[in-house]
C-alpha cells in the first residue's frame, strides 16, 4: 500500500468518532463536566477551536472590567442562569446599595484588541469554567490550541502578576502575591527595632552573606542551605520607633510578636539590600499548612523560585505530628532545595520534634528572643508618653517612665500595649467627653506618683494582667522592682517548721528595692502589720506551707491551696 492511502485511511476514520467513545466512557455528567461539555461544544460549533480553563485563572471577566476587554452579554443565541440579590451599602468602602448578580451560566462577546471570541462561563457544584471558543487561524485545525487564545491568557497573567518585585508571596492553602503585606515589610526598619545590635548585624550578615556564597558552598561540595530558628515567648520584641538618639521619633508602631517584627525587617533588608549580586531575592510567607498536600506545594513554589526566603511562622503549628515525616523528606530528600533559606519562629521551641530543632542540616542556628528588660520596657513608656502629648488632660510626667517599667517586669511588649491601652480605657471611662478634650497641659513633674491619675489607673491594670497571666506563685508577682518595696519569700528557709512555735521564729523574708536590690527583714509579723500592701499577700516557706494573714496579723499556718501551688 502506498504512503498516501496509508494517510487516507488515518483521515477517514474521524477520531471524533474515538472522542465520542472516550467522552461516552469516562464523563459522568456532573462528576467530570469539563469532559461532557467539551464534547457539547464541538458538537455545537464544530467549526471553531474549543479551550477549556478555570474561570479565576485566567479570570477573564475581570480583566474586562479592568478596561483591557470588553465581554458583552449574548442573550441573543444563547440562555442565561443567574441569581439576583439585594446588596447594602457600605459607606467605609464606597459602594452604595443595589442589586447584585450572580451568573451561573452565561455567553459573551468578548474582545481583546483586534481578536473576538465567544466565551461560555460556567459554574457547576463548586468548580467554574471558561471555554472559550475561537475561528483557527492559517495552520491552525479546531483541535488546534488558538496562539491568539495563548496570548490572551499571557496578557491577562502579566496583568495579574506584574513584573516587579514588589510582592510577597503567601500560602495559605494556597499561593497569592500580596502587594498589600509587601508595603508592610517596607516599614518594617531595624534601627526600629529593640534588640539587641549585635544579634541585628548578625542576622542581616547571615542572611546576605548566605545569598551572596553559592559559589562557596558549591566550592566544598556541601548543599546550598540554611535554615534558622527564631524563638522566645510571645510578644517578646518591638517594632519600636523610640531609640535614646531620637526619644520623640513617632513612626508605625508594631507591637506583638518581635520574632515576626523582626522577620519583617530581615525581609525589607532582603528586597532594600544591595549587596546581593544583583540579584532578586523572592520572599515566600507560609501562614499555614495542615496537609501533607500543602507541605509539597511549598517545596514546589520554593524549588521553582529559588534562591528565595522561606519563612515559616509558628513552624510548631505547621509541621504538625501527621506531616512531620513529610517535612523532613521534602528538607533532606533527593531534591535539589539549593538557595532556599528557611526562617521558621516558634513561642515554644521546647514541644518542636528534636528531628527539627536539633539536626543541624534543618535548621542550624536558633536565636533567642527574649522578654524586654527594664531599659527597653521604659523606651516602650516614653513611647506612649510623646503619644499622649496631644491630649493634655492626660497627665503624664516623665518620672512614670522608669515607674511603670518597674511594675512591668516580665511583661512582653504585648502585655505593655494591652495595659496601656486598658489604662486609657479605664480613664475615659471614668470622665465625660468634655472633661477629656479639655484639661491643662501635662508638663508638670511635681507631686508624687499616686497623685497621677495614670499611675494609680495602670496598677490596677498591671495587677489584672498578671492575674490573666496565671501569676499565683509570688516569685512571678512580685520580684518586680516597683516604687514600693515588695515583700518577697519563696523558697527561703524556715527557723520553724512546727506551727505551734511562737511567731517570732517564722521564716525571714527578703524586701526588693526600688534598685532591685534585695534586703533581709527579720520581723514578718512587724513589716506585715506596718505595711498595708502586704497584708493580703501569702508567704511560702519551703516546706510547702504557706503563711496566712489577715488584717496584717499573722494568724496561722496551713497548708498551700490548690491554686497557690
Amino acid at each position: 500500500m502506498a504512503d498516501t492511502d496509508a494517510f487516507t485511511l488515518v483521515n477517514e476514520a474521524t477520531h471524533h468518532k474515538v472522542f465520542d467513545d472516550y467522552e461516552e466512557l469516562s464523563s459522568g455528567h456532573l462528576t467530570d463536566p469539563q469532559t461532557y461539555l467539551t464534547g457539547v461544544f464541538r458538537r455545537q460549533y464544530p467549526e471553531l477551536t474549543v479551550t477549556c480553563t478555570s474561570s479565576s485563572n485566567p479570570a477573564l471577566l475581570n480583566f474586562a472590567a479592568a478596561g483591557h476587554a470588553t465581554a458583552e452579554l449574548d442573550l441573543k443565541d444563547e440562555s442565561i442562569n443567574r441569581f439576583r440579590g439585594y446588596l447594602p451599602g457600605n459607606a467605609r468602602y464606597g459602594y452604595t446599595e443595589g442589586i447584585y448578580e450572580t451568573r451561573y451560566f452565561a455567553k459573551y462577546k468578548y474582545q481583546w484588541g483586534s481578536e473576538y471570541f465567544i466565551l461560555y462561563v460556567i459554574a457547576i457544584g463548586y468548580s467554574s469554567y471558561n471555554f472559550i471558543l475561537k475561528e483557527p487561524a492559517d495552520g491552525e485545525t479546531t483541535l488546534s490550541t488558538p496562539k491568539a487564545v495563548e496570548a490572551l491568557i499571557m496578557a491577562w497573567g502579566r496583568w495579574s502578576y506584574p513584573v516587579d518585585n514588589d510582592f510577597i508571596y503567601v500560602y495559605d492553602g494556597y499561593w497569592s502575591a500580596s502587594k498589600l503585606l509587601w508595603k508592610q515589610v517596607q516599614k518594617a526598619n531595624w534601627e526600629d527595632v529593640i534588640l539587641n545590635e549585635e544579634m541585628k548585624k548578625t542576622l542581616v550578615d547571615l542572611m546576605t552573606k548566605f545569598f551572596d556564597s553559592e559559589d562557596i558552598y558549591k566550592s566544598l561540595g556541601v548543599p546550598w542551605k540554611r535554615g534558622v530558628i527564631f524563638h522566645g515567648p510571645a510578644g517578646s520584641s518591638l517594632n519600636q520607633p523610640l531609640t535614646q538618639s531620637r526619644p520623640s521619633a513617632l513612626l508605625t508602631l508594631i507591637s506583638g510578636n518581635g520574632k515576626t517584627i523582626s522577620i519583617k525587617a530581615l525581609m525589607h533588608s532582603l528586597s532594600a539590600s544591595k549587596k546581593l549580586k544583583d540579584r532578586t531575592v523572592p520572599a515566600l510567607y507560609v501562614k499555614s499548612a495542615p496537609r501533607t498536600y500543602d507541605i509539597r506545594s511549598i517545596f514546589l513554589q520554593a524549588r521553582a523560585m529559588a534562591p528565595c526566603m522561606l519563612i515559616l511562622e509558628d513552624i510548631d503549628t505547621i509541621v504538625t505530628a501527621s506531616s512531620r515525616s513529610y517535612f523532613f523528606n521534602e528538607v533532606d530528600g533527593l531534591e535539589n532545595n539549593d538557595g532556599i533559606f528557611m526562617v521558621a519562629s516558634t513561642n515554644h521551641l521546647d514541644r518542636l520534634d528534636p528531628g527539627l530543632s536539633s539536626r543541624p542540616s534543618r535548621f542550624d542556628r536558633k536565636y533567642l528572643f527574649p522578654q524586654p528588660s527594664e531599659d527597653e520596657r521604659e523606651l516602650y513608656c516614653e513611647y506612649w508618653r510623646q503619644k499622649l502629648k496631644s491630649k493634655p488632660a492626660i497627665k503624664y510626667p516623665r518620672k512614670l517612665c522608669p515607674a511603670i517599667a518597674g511594675i512591668t517586669a516580665d511583661f512582653s511588649f504585648a502585655y505593655l500595649q494591652e495595659a496601656f491601652v486598658a489604662t486609657l480605657l479605664a480613664i475615659a471611662g471614668h470622665r465625660s467627653e468634655e472633661t477629656i478634650r479639655g484639661g491643662s497641659p501635662d508638663d508638670d513633674d511635681g507631686g508624687d506618683l499616686d497623685s497621677f491619675e495614670l499611675w494609680r489607673e495602670m496598677k490596677k491594670q498591671v495587677k489584672a494582667l498578671r492575674d490573666d497571666m496565671g501569676s499565683s506563685n509570688v516569685n512571678s508577682l512580685t520580684k518586680s522592682s516597683s516604687a514600693a518595696p515588695v515583700l518577697m519569700t519563696n523558697d527561703l528557709p524556715v527557723r520553724s517548721r512546727d506551727p505551734t512555735k511562737q511567731r517570732s521564729e517564722l521564716p525571714e523574708a527578703v524586701m526588693f528595692d526600688r534598685e532591685g536590690n534585695a534586703r533581709p527583714l527579720t520581723g514578718v509579723r512587724e513589716a506585715a502589720a506596718k505595711d498595708e500592701a502586704l497584708k493580703d499577700l501569702p508567704l511560702f516557706g519551703d516546706d510547702g506551707k504557706v503563711v496566712l494573714r489577715k488584717g496584717g496579723m499573722i494568724e496561722s499556718l496551713g497548708e498551700r491551696t490548690e491554686a497557690e501551688r
